[in-house]
């Protein structure tokens, strides 16, 4: 299966930035992914976090961490917020 391509949505550095998900890693370590990448794109701006939350705008919910990409049903095309 292809990498997941989502939209992520830092509120802490009002910026959005497009990112590809492999779809077996767990949540939780994607979270980190996102965590570290988002720190150095800042230039260390973003404190790094790994306690930070995906949030689907449209369905309303907060994403398990203990789910992988792929069982949390992230498709293509996903907007989702970084707490």
């Amino acid at each position: 299966m292809n990498k997941v391509l989502v939209s992520i949505y830092v509120i802490k550095l009002d910026q959005e930035y497009e990112i590809f998900l492999p779809p077996n890693k767990k949540i939780v370590d994607v979270i980190c992914m996102i965590a570290k990448s988002v720190h150095e794109i800042s230039n260390e701006v973003f404190p790094l976090n790994y306690q930070n939350l995906l949030y689907d705008c449209e369905q309303n919910i907060f994403y398990d961490p203990q789910k992988s990409v792929k069982e949390a049903g992230l498709k293509n095309g996903k907007r989702l917020i970084f707490f």
